[in-house]
């Protein structure tokens, strides 16, 4: 009897955000769904796709038509990061939910490792373990980790890290409004605001070889900060 076949086996929903990921998504998709299919009693695949202007809908459409087990929701506009994740948790039906970038930051193989922790925990983060592929990279991680830690206290190794498990019954508790990339920080200081204990893993970080990350952009960074200080200014005006 496989992990799939027990009936007290954890449920899981997938929420994959892509923008222009034609050379990833497909490899991403299929080998999540090898790991899922063995460890879960059921899943399910929730593609985020948000404008992209390579094949990448057209993959996605294609994934989703060849097993039931995955779904696309296509964002006609390019919102955020932030926004497609809520997009994706919103529409989510299983009793975990797990995001995860369709760049494949590492090993998505390696997904299975959470299955054992998650009996015991209602959040598992994981974490880079290896170095980024420059140094610019590098020092933007640095410092914003750095600036997180300053204002939110959050005590994770690596905040923005895209492999984040949330159960269900926490995740309704959360109140989650950034569109952009501060999207992560806000989950877990949101998490952190519940007095849920936090569980980490470290997964070897792969860096990208197709595509390219928005990350850095100075218009990037800047709606970062911005939305951390109108999160601040939320939690100081009505105190949560």
């Amino acid at each position: 009897m496989t992990v799939a076949d027990r009936t007290d086996a954890p449920t899981i929903s997938a929420v994959v955000p892509v923008y222009n990921e034609e050379n990833n998504v497909e490899n991403a998709v299929k080998t999540l769904m090898g790991v899922l299919a063995n460890g879960f009693s059921d899943y399910e695949i929730l593609i985020i796709e948000s404008g992209s202007t390579d094949l990448t809908a057209e993959i996605a459409d294609r994934l989703a038509a060849s097993d039931s087990h995955i779904r696309v929701i296509h964002q006609i506009n390019r919102e955020g990061l932030g926004s497609a994740i809520r997009l994706g948790f919103a529409n989510s039906t299983m009793g975990y939910i797990l995001y995860i970038d369709g760049d494949e930051p590492f090993d998505v193989g390696e997904i299975g490792r959470i299955i054992p922790l998650l009996s015991a925990n209602d959040v598992v983060i994981g974490y880079r373990i290896g170095e980024r592929e420059s140094f610019k990279r590098k020092l933007f991680s640095s410092v914003y980790n750095g600036i997180i830690q300053f204002f939110f206290r959050l005590n994770v190794r690596d905040v923005n890290f895209s492999m984040k498990v949330v159960s269900r019954h926490l995740l309704k508790k959360l109140k989650l409004r950034a569109n952009g990339c501060f999207y992560d920080a806000e989950l877990v200081a949101e998490i952190r605001r519940t007095g849920t204990e936090i569980c980490e893993l470290g997964f070897v970080y792969t860096p990208r070889t197709h595509g390219e990350s928005s990350l850095d952009k100075p218009s990037v960074i800047l709606n970062i900060l911005i939305e951390m200080f109108e999160y601040l200014l939320k939690r100081k005006i009505f105190g949560r």
